[in-house]
């Protein structure tokens, strides 16, 4: 990453020059979407609806929006080399986290390296596996955010639920509210974990709760200040990297101090000790895709509500997941609300309440020493 190239083009999005600065976070094995995610592929690189890789679709997204310059994707080494090789990005646009040290120290590397183009400028953290629908929604919301952190607030996106998901966190939003460029804007009560059924039945029903979205928009001073404040040890080893930037040292250094660093989410670090964050209420479609029922929940269905991306023949087959590698024929008869995806070396069955749980056998293939099918 070429930090001393400077980006001069202004974001304008109703409040003047300041500008904005998309950071997509490419990390993640996605070990929820296996067989069809490995660590060699992970999910971010699937294009499970469209026809680009969920990190492209988002990255290309952001870069609509602020403008291709404006735009970086943080990702590990690995993942770094697949985007340069799919030409996502440029190589200048890529920010390397050498560690897996959770969301914090990764937000932290990449306000880090922003405040050397930008001191002042605001920040978007969007991960890289979500998919939307509703650009024109989507652009707003990223609107309202940005006048928010211009203003020092600290800023998520909550997204309207639209069932009892027991796979997402939820906050829960005081109910009194602003309307900033056309979106309802809430202070945040509380964030919690994701909930069990009975619970997250509760929270839809109240209509006080959003999911959590996992985007943040802040200004590069105010998350800083937020690392210092909270996270002191942490942010006195981003200082270093940030001043050996440039320097014959600069790998040396980053690898010295991101290793050292605490293994923290930015939520348990930081969000969940705030008392003032204020919340956009998106109406965009979401799904974080983060399980093969939310894979097939955004694919389309044929008559029998079946989502299939296969070569496929079916009897009596209802409201299931098929997928499979071209050339392959996947034959049903008599399944429903089933998980079915196959690849060249390994086949899924699962039940879709049972999707959640396709990361615990991941754990238990990793404990068999299974690691040719990782």
């Amino acid at each position: 990453m070429m930090l001393a190239q400077s980006r001069k083009m202004c974001f304008e999005l109703g409040d003047g020059t300041m500008q904005m600065y998309g950071v997509v976070m490419a990390g993640g094995g996605g070990t929820r979407l296996w067989p069809k995610s490995r660590e060699n592929f992970p999910k971010q690189m699937h294009a499970f609806a469209g026809d680009k890789p969920l990190v492209q679709a988002m990255t290309d997204r952001l870069c609509d929006i602020l403008g291709r310059d404006k735009v970086f994707i943080i990702a590990n080494v690995h993942h770094a080399q697949m985007i340069r090789e799919a030409e996502i990005c440029s190589e200048d646009a890529i920010f390397i986290d050498p560690y897996r040290r959770d969301t914090a120290p990764c937000i932290g590397l990449a306000a880090t390296y922003i405040s050397r183009i930008d001191p002042e400028g605001v920040i978007g953290i969007f991960p890289s596996d979500h998919h939307i629908e509703g650009e024109a929604e989507f652009t707003q919301t990223v609107r309202a955010a940005k006048v928010l952190a211009g203003k020092g607030k600290v800023v998520t996106i909550g997204i309207n639920p639209s069932g009892p998901e027991t796979g997402y966190g939820y906050i829960q939003l005081m109910p009194d509210y602003e309307v900033v460029e056309g979106c309802r804007v809430h202070t945040a009560k509380r964030f919690v974990e994701k909930p069990d059924a009975e619970t997250a039945a509760r929270y839809v029903a109240s209509g006080e709760y959003v999911w959590n979205s996992g985007m943040f928009v802040w200004s590069v001073p105010t998350i800083l200040g937020l690392f210092k404040q909270f996270l002191p040890d942490m942010y006195e080893r981003l200082m270093r990297i940030r001043d050996a930037v440039g320097t014959s040292s600069e790998q040396e250094v980053l690898h010295r101090e991101y290793e050292a660093m605490q293994r923290i989410s930015v939520d348990y670090g930081i969000m969940e000790k705030l008392n003032d964050i204020a919340v956009v209420r998106a109406t965009f479609r979401w799904s974080d895709i983060g399980s093969w029922t939310a894979v097939s929940d955004i694919m389309p269905k044929d008559g029998d509500g079946n989502a299939v991306s296969a070569f496929h023949v079916g009897i009596d087959t209802r409201n299931s997941l098929v997928m499979g590698p071209e050339g392959k024929l996947i034959a049903t008869i008599g399944i429903e609300d089933l998980v079915v995806v196959d690849t060249d070396d390994a086949l899924l069955v699962c039940p879709k309440s049972r999707a959640q749980d396709v990361k615990k056998l991941v754990e238990e293939m990793k404990s068999r020493g299974m690691e040719d099918f990782l």
